[in-house]
């Protein structure tokens, strides 16, 4: 049976094997983490009215970088992945513990607000759970 997240004027449905890891309506930082029973997490966070979301891409790749060496990042082509209300969204690709990891970093408008949405996983399970991302995304972008 799935759980039902209901914050920050957002409300989608998730397994109910995910678990929230933390979740923060303070006006400092709003935001909701899921752990994926794979290792992986998905982040939900509004981006501050007036940030640039090209200077917080710059920042998330140099702290990457900064994090694990070297990084590759991919802009994605919207119109060729099905990423509902998605505006923009990056993947980056780098190793941790020999394990090839991928973080999809999505910028997406929700109830005339912005929101960072972040997915990451082991490369293995990444396909498997971009399908239940995209259904969150859809459900988000229906309301």
């Amino acid at each position: 049976m799935p759980k039902t997240f209901s914050a920050m004027g957002v409300e989608f449905l998730y397994p109910d094997n995910w678990v929230v890891q933390a979740e923060s309506e303070s006006e400092s930082h709003p935001g909701v983490m899921l752990d994926l029973p794979s290792g992986g997490f998905f982040t939900l966070e509004p981006v501050e009215s007036g940030q640039s979301i090209e200077v917080l891409v710059d920042q998330i790749a140099e702290t990457f970088k900064d994090e694990y060496g070297e990084v590759e990042a991919e802009q994605l082509q919207l119109n060729a992945v099905d990423l509902p209300g998605v505006h923009l969204a990056v993947d980056y690709r780098f190793y941790y513990l020999d394990l090839l990891i991928i973080s999809r970093l999505m910028f997406s408008e929700i109830s005339g607000r912005t929101y960072a949405i972040q997915f990451q996983s082991e490369s293995r399970d990444f396909e498997k759970n971009e399908l239940v991302i995209n259904a969150i995304l859809k459900q988000i972008e229906s309301i």
